[in-house]
């Protein structure tokens, strides 16, 4: 089993979108939140503008980001490319070989999109959240 891992991507609003996308992230954000127990931090971040747009998530293993990928690209993907021209995701930790998979197809559905992993852990701590 793998230690944390932490999914971060940037995107921009496509222009005439952002009511779209908020709804669209308050929607994700339900979700995640009851399909994805396991997940412990799904945290969206916006410029002053709302133009700019970045996700935060932060899972307990490579399994669980397995599992979101899935629900994403069944669930969420649509709606999310609709309104949303990501430019990069980023991902620290080890995913799966199937989340590396489906992250280096990716940028096939969208032009201009860079994943960059960084699988190799070189230090710091995780501190446990109190229950």
């Amino acid at each position: 089993m793998s230690g944390p891992l932490i999914f971060i991507s940037h995107s921009k609003v496509k222009p005439g979108k952002l009511q779209a996308y908020q709804a669209q992230a308050a929607d994700a954000i339900d979700l995640v939140e009851s399909e994805e127990p396991r997940m412990i931090a799904f945290i969206f971040y916006a410029a002053e503008d709302g133009a700019d747009v970045s996700t935060v998530q932060v899972h307990p293993d490579a399994e669980s980001l397995d599992l979101h990928l899935k629900i994403f690209f069944e669930k969420l993907r649509e709606k999310a490319f609709a309104t949303l021209d990501s430019y990069e995701i980023n991902v620290y930790g080890a995913p799966s070989d199937a989340a590396l998979a489906m992250l280096n197809q990716m940028p096939s559905q969208l032009p201009g999109l860079r994943v960059r992993v960084h699988p190799e852990h070189q230090g710091g701590f995780l501190r446990p959240q109190p229950q």
